[in-house]
């Protein structure tokens, strides 16, 4: 078990954030390598392992380094939160030589990757560099780019809902909604059966003092049922990443391509902006949160919601100066059906 012991201080610095992209891809590794029995994401993995094996074979070399059953390089800790992509990529390729090559050494011995030219990125290699950078793209847009606005959306409304009782009932009642994963005794967050960092289990307590820094809790659809726990090389808060809950209805929504002959007819019958409300809004959202996931104006999420509303298909419910979206039954049967 780890013990997440606060101070006053601590607590006062909880955030919730969304890392982005860069990170689920790098989480997705793991659920592509290790898939266990039938799975929810049975509908993305079977058509990325498709795509993968038609890429280089330098993203085998890449998973198998930096996402390794017996170790890991957590490139999310060097780059921090970020919704864009190339952003992601872009602050990676900055990360000075010393944490870079600090954490590129958590990377386990495998044979003919660690002495190869991976490792040779964290040493300024330009010619690795652009390697896995190259690599990292191609897997991205097999991988995550086709999904990434729905993953987004699921993980955006979970934060809001972390957001919101955390605002509403305070940080207490935020930190217990956790369970079953973690478990909030104040002023300590306990995150059972957490795998140590001599990758063994068992009922040893490893005991962590915040001291001051705080915690970002960040949920993440491709991560490991167990949450992870992530000490950032400055003086940044510490990492705790938790899997989002994701129930079948959610998984036939998200992993959906655009290009599919439900997702044309919906587009045709609804309008394609009017659409892509519709699947936002599955996840619930602000009218705010609507025009920035679809890329449209405040003012015109206002109306596709207005005519969605309308059309009995979405709920609408106004919380002070803040008005929340959702899916009617008929909505969600729209959505499910095509």
């Amino acid at each position: 078990m780890l013990r997440i012991h606060f101070t006053v201080d601590d607590a006062t610095k909880v955030r919730v954030v969304v890392l982005g992209p860069l990170a689920e891809l790098q989480m997705s590794f793991n659920r592509l390598q290790r898939p266990r029995t039938r799975t929810l994401f049975d509908p993305w993995r079977t058509p990325t392992a498709d795509g993968a094996r038609a890429l280089s074979p330098d993203v085998g070399g890449i998973a198998r380094y930096i996402a390794s059953s017996s170790g890991h390089v957590d490139l999310f800790t060097l780059v921090g939160s970020t919704d864009d992509y190339a952003e992601a990529v872009d602050r990676l390729c900055r990360v000075p030589a010393g944490p870079l090559r600090h954490e590129f050494a958590f990377a386990p011995t495998v044979a003919g990757v660690r002495a190869g030219w991976i490792g040779d990125f964290a040493h300024g290699d330009r010619a690795a560099r652009q390697r896995l950078t190259n690599a990292l793209a191609n897997y991205h847009a097999v991988a995550i780019k086709p999904y990434w606005s729905r993953i987004r959306a699921l993980l955006d409304n979970e934060r809001a809902t972390r957001i919101d009782v955390m605002a509403t009932h305070g940080l207490d009642a935020m930190l217990a909604g956790l369970a079953p994963a973690l478990h909030w005794r104040s002023p300590v967050l306990e995150v059972p059966g957490y795998l140590s960092p001599n990758r063994s289990v068992g009922s040893t307590v490893t005991d962590v003092h915040l001291k001051g820094r705080g915690l970002v809790l960040a949920p993440s659809l491709f991560s490991n049922a167990d949450p992870g726990l992530f000490i950032p090389w400055n003086d940044d808060p510490a990492l705790l990443i938790y899997a989002v809950d994701l129930d079948a209805p959610a998984a036939l929504r998200l992993w959906r391509r655009t290009d599919e002959p439900g997702e044309r007819a919906l587009a045709a019958l609804l309008g394609a902006t009017r659409a892509a409300a519709l699947h936002v809004i599955a996840d619930g959202c602000t009218t705010t949160e609507l025009a920035h996931r679809i890329g449209i104006s405040p003012g015109g999420a206002s109306q596709h919601a207005t005519v969605l509303r309308e059309a009995g298909l979405v709920v609408s419910r106004r919380h002070r100066n803040t008005v929340r979206h959702s899916l009617t039954g008929l909505g969600t049967g729209l959505l499910n059906a095509t």
